[in-house]
């Protein structure tokens, strides 16, 4: 039991730390130019998305980085009007989200008020789903599974958590796709896919 505990953990940890780090996404102005660089320190190390988005939830500019490359973009300062604006850099693991303030003055973007939330990890092994989540503002959490339909068949709630780790016997579900979905404070809803076979 201690040996499976421990790998669990050690797995669970690397995990945990593939994801950009906030600390490692670098928002700068350049005020001779009228530039604003997002760049990142380290290499991402999965298939990543950079987006920008504004208050409004508009997506002003979407890159894609492959797996080794590094983020390293400039954009005119006047193509973001002032306003209240966030970077947001997504892979498989989980997200970083910096806010940015434009303002006539420059832009602001405090590493500090940057965050980083993880996906939950949803894996179906034969006829066993396990679900581990880290869930840093320990609000509820609900993982439901349902069919092609939408009949919801497992409907599990937990309160004030900071870790999910469920595991369910799927061995009496008929052939066919299922969709797992966790319900989180900072993730909203996050669906998975299964192959049931």
């Amino acid at each position: 039991m201690k040996t499976s505990l421990s790998l669990f953990l050690i797995l669970f940890s690397v995990s945990l730390f593939a994801s950009i780090n906030p600390i490692d996404l670098i928002v700068q102005a350049d005020p001779t130019s009228h530039t604003v660089t997002m760049r990142t320190a380290v290499p991402v190390e999965d298939q990543t998305t950079v987006q920008i988005i504004d208050a409004k939830g508009l997506v002003l500019h979407t890159a894609q980085l492959a797996p080794g490359s590094y983020l390293n973009t400039r954009f005119e300062l006047s193509a973001l009007p002032r306003g209240e604006y966030r970077v947001v850099v997504k892979d498989a693991l989980g997200q970083t989200i910096q806010p940015l303030t434009v303002k006539q003055e420059g832009i602001q973007a405090d590493p500090a008020l940057a965050t980083r939330d993880f996906f939950p990890r949803v894996k179906l092994d034969d006829d066993r789903l396990t679900i581990n989540y880290l869930n840093p503002k320990g609000g509820n959490v609900k993982v439901s599974l349902s069919d092609q339909v939408g009949n919801e068949l497992i409907n599990d709630e937990l309160t004030s958590t900071t870790t999910v780790q469920r595991a369910y016997n799927l061995e009496k579900l008929p052939a066919g796709q299922y969709y797992v979905t966790v319900y989180a404070p900072n993730i909203n809803a996050y669906t998975t896919r299964l192959d049931v076979k």
